[in-house]
């Protein structure tokens, strides 16, 4: 169990984020059809932290999301509906494809997708004492 919820709190660290300052110039979630938007990634937790990279996608009022650490193995992708505000997990890496884990992770994204909305960039789980911190990426390419 203890390891289960070691390996929770890594990936949610990839997925959650605290409040980052706001910039005027660049977007920080995706709300129009086809836009794409970029974060760094960390998920804390007693036990640990990992980090990567996150990254939404929106598609007709879906947020398609997958979250992929340093290395580009992929540790997540899932899909948040905006209009019934649902999130299914569409894979999750083997050690934390359980279901009470996969449980943990759809309520810990759709709580932090409902904050990223609204210009929050994190979301603590009491519960299980687990951080999730995204920090946009600047995609500007400047020469």
């Amino acid at each position: 169990m203890k390891r289960c919820l070691a390996c929770i709190s890594l990936l949610l660290t990839l997925c959650c984020a605290m409040p980052v300052r706001a910039r005027q110039d660049s977007v920080r979630f995706p709300f129009t059809n086809g836009e794409q938007v970029q974060y760094a990634a960390t998920m804390t937790a007693r036990q640990g932290s990992v980090s990567g990279i996150c990254v939404l996608l929106n598609e007709n009022d879906t947020i398609k999301g997958a979250v992929v650490n340093e290395f580009g193995i992929s540790a997540l992708d899932f899909t948040y509906d905006v209009k019934t505000d649902k999130v299914v997990l569409n894979h999750v890496i083997a050690m934390l494809d359980k279901w009470y884990i996969r449980s943990v992770l759809r309520e810990d994204l759709r709580q932090l997708l409902i904050l990223m909305q609204k210009g929050i960039y994190s979301y603590n789980d009491g519960k299980y004492h687990i951080r999730y911190e995204l920090s946009p990426l600047d995609n500007s390419n400047k020469d």
